[in-house]
């Protein structure tokens, strides 16, 4: 490895020179904004004696080109800051050609053209000096060759040359000092042998000042990188342009964590996807075109759970309900499933009652408030509890069902009565997924299917009650209207909601008795609308919906499965009812307190974690899934909370809880600061 600080135009000059960005980078990103800043500071360097650091240069030598005829610089980091250069470098010439000075005499011109432009004397595929991606590479030979018609202008290669072509023509600098400012930038470079430096590596540990690499950037750096060209390009081409294809470049770090997670068994952190992959590489002892061919496979599978595109328009609304959900802790699961359905190892209608399982499983416990944080550990090994059920007579989906009916307290699925409950006392219209249960209910058995985008909802009995409604309600209006305002009994769906605003009971009957929604039919049945109506209504909804979201009909044999054993201590990996039992001793992250009660239990991760982590604490106050029904969890202000406890000026915490909430709070808390379940032991009597 050899490093070295040379002027940035030295090192694109030269005769016979290459700059090749390899397929494993990702495409050019630079935007207008960070264009804007490289010219200002090349401005500044106009009448200055100073010089500019632009950054490093990393390269290997491209050793299957012959090194007399012409050198091939594989460029490993730096092709953002190298393509804005020539692209600054393009529109200097092409102004020039276009100014009544010395510059048209061709002088500049000339020297901009074949200096660094070009290689004068090497054929037509060689002959430009710098080849970028594979897709960049269309757009910049036509600004290079100076026809951009049919170009697409939504390029970032556009955009920027076209900034720059229009900095240059009204700045009041002359196209030479600008040029001659330019030959100052600074950088240093790194020059790579291939078979005796580690280019990963290196690339690994460079502190570039461009655009962050994403996980899925740095893995397909690492499964490209060490390869000689024609390998690359071959790998590149056959798998992972496929892969790229399949899914955009945000979500190949989702589904490569998702992947790792149905091979291990583990979920990674986002932050770790990259390390966890190399890893997993190494303890497969596969080659790599064996695991490319695996991920290009699955993440054909992974595009059709995420886009919801797959031949079959029932398996399609069922992926679109379950995305609207944002049930993404099923996608390791899924991926499993759908390749038994790939390879006709389940059918179809098997594969539509395991899906109408895992909506009817999490949309129950969304309505009763369950913690989401147990949905990651039951998922990750969902498949393996599945095939560990020896029963053969038992179909896939009906040992889904069994496995989720035994799971106790926090991971729970939720009964009829238990949902039936939740469903008619919960605040829906404050409900994060209100628009998709209307949708539903409005559906279910209905032969025309009904978009709900172009509707509103409506309050019944209005959210400003007039003098009329509280004569209607009668002496307890106050109470009438606080319980039952925002529940589904008193709520529908309408097109004109801006005509029937607090109107009487009479007067919106009126304006829907041409409705022709199921959710307003059952409006209409009523003559009057108090809390008995709404009541009323909502038990008949509450029935629609015990069939929309069901709870499996199978029968369960062994009682003893999936029960957790007694344990000297606990983690948070551990499903366990704690009603009754009391804790004294935990320990946290290597760190173990003497504690009395669960409040101590509570107070004490949080004082740890936020000593951890403050700033990801206070990120948390307004994080959604830390509103209880009545009160915030996390508040910056003690009257945000019923009983709070303060951890610092900026935060307080809600102790008033029962043991159970506590506990799945205090797991929830870990999740979201990315640590580890068994980073927690706690002791209980």
């Amino acid at each position: 490895m050899e490093a070295r600080q040379i002027n940035l135009l030295s090192f694109i000059s030269g005769s016979d020179k290459r700059l090749i960005i390899p397929v494993f980078q990702r495409n050019y990103d630079w935007k207008i904004s960070q264009c804007e800043q490289i010219f200002e500071d090349i401005l500044k360097l106009i009448n200055n004696t100073k010089t500019h650091f632009i950054g490093s240069i990393v390269y290997i030598s491209n050793s299957e080109v012959d090194m007399v005829d012409l050198r091939e610089y594989v460029i490993i980091d730096g092709q953002q800051r190298i393509t804005t250069i020539f692209l600054l470098l393009k529109a200097i010439y092409d102004i020039a050609g276009n100014v009544n000075s010395e510059e048209a005499s061709g002088q500049l011109k000339d020297k901009i053209y074949e200096y660094y432009l070009i290689n004068k004397f090497q054929d037509e595929k060689n002959k430009l000096r710098l080849k970028p991606m594979k897709e960049d590479d269309v757009i910049f030979k036509k600004i290079m060759k100076g026809n951009l018609e049919g170009i697409d202008k939504n390029s970032n290669i556009f955009k920027n040359y076209k900034y720059f072509e229009n900095r240059l023509s009204k700045t009041n600098f002359s196209l030479k000092q600008i040029f001659e400012a330019t030959q100052k930038l600074m950088m240093v470079y790194i020059s790579l042998k291939r078979g005796e430096d580690d280019p990963q590596l290196i690339f690994e540990s460079i502190n570039s000042t461009g655009v962050s690499l994403t996980q899925g950037d740095l893995i397909r750096n690492f499964i490209l990188m060490d390869k000689e060209p024609n390998e690359q390009e071959f790998l590149f081409e056959k798998y992972w342009y496929a892969i790229e294809n399949n899914l955009s470049n945000e979500l190949i770090s989702d589904f490569i964590r998702d992947y790792l997670t149905m091979k291990n068994e583990e979920i990674p952190k986002k932050s770790d996807v990259y390390l966890e992959f190399k890893k997993f590489v190494n303890d497969e002892k596969e080659s790599i075109e064996v695991i490319l061919t695996q991920l290009k496979y699955f993440s054909g599978l992974y595009r059709k759970i995420i886009y919801s595109k797959t031949e079959n328009d029932i398996l399609n609304k069922l992926l679109q309900n379950l995305n609207r959900l944002k049930i993404t802790v099923s996608y390791p699961f899924l991926l499993e499933v759908l390749d038994k359905y790939e390879r006709e190892a389940i059918s179809t209608e098997e594969i539509v009652e395991i899906l109408k399982i895992i909506i009817s499983y999490v949309f129950r416990r969304l309505i009763c408030e369950l913690p989401s944080n147990a949905l990651n550990k039951i998922f990750k090994k969902l498949n393996k509890e599945i095939i560990g059920i020896s029963k053969s007579n038992k179909s896939y989906s009906e040992k889904l069902a069994i496995i989720l009916l035994k799971k106790k307290y926090s991971s729970s699925f939720p009964s009829d009565k238990e949902f039936k409950m939740n469903f008619m006392s919960k605040n829906i219209y404050a409900f994060k997924h209100r628009n998709y249960l209307l949708e539903e209910l409005e559906n279910f058995n209905n032969k025309e299917i009904v978009n709900i985008n172009n509707l509103t909802i409506e309050h019944i009995m209005p959210q400003t009650l007039t003098n009329q409604w509280k004569a209607k309600l009668g002496r307890k209006y106050d109470d009438i209207h606080e319980m039952y305002l925002h529940k589904i009994g008193n709520l529908t769906l309408s097109a004109y909601n801006g005509n029937m605003s607090n109107k009487t009971f009479n007067e919106k009957k009126e304006i829907l008795k041409d409705s022709k929604l199921q959710l307003n039919k059952l409006v209409l049945e009523y003559n009057s609308w108090t809390d008995k109506e709404i009541v009323a209504r909502a038990e008949k909804l509450a029935e629609v919906s015990l069939n929309i979201w069901k709870f499996p009909d199978v029968i369960i044999e062994d009682e003893k499965y999936n029960l957790i054993e007694n344990k000297e201590y606990f983690t948070f990996d551990d499903e366990i009812n704690v009603t009754g039992l009391k804790p004294y001793s935990i320990e946290i992250i290597g760190a173990k307190f003497t504690i009395k009660n669960w409040r101590e239990f509570f107070t004490k991760i949080m004082e740890v974690l936020f000593e951890l982590d403050s700033e990801k604490i206070l990120q948390l106050i307004d994080d959604d899934d830390f509103y209880s029904k009545s009160t915030k969890i996390i508040s910056s202000d003690e009257k945000g909370c019923r009983k709070p406890y303060k951890i610092n000026e900026k935060v307080y915490l809600e102790v008033n809880l029962s043991a159970n909430s506590i506990l799945n709070y205090a797991k929830l808390f870990f999740e979201k600061l990315g640590l580890d379940y068994t980073d927690i032991k706690f002791w209980i009597r």
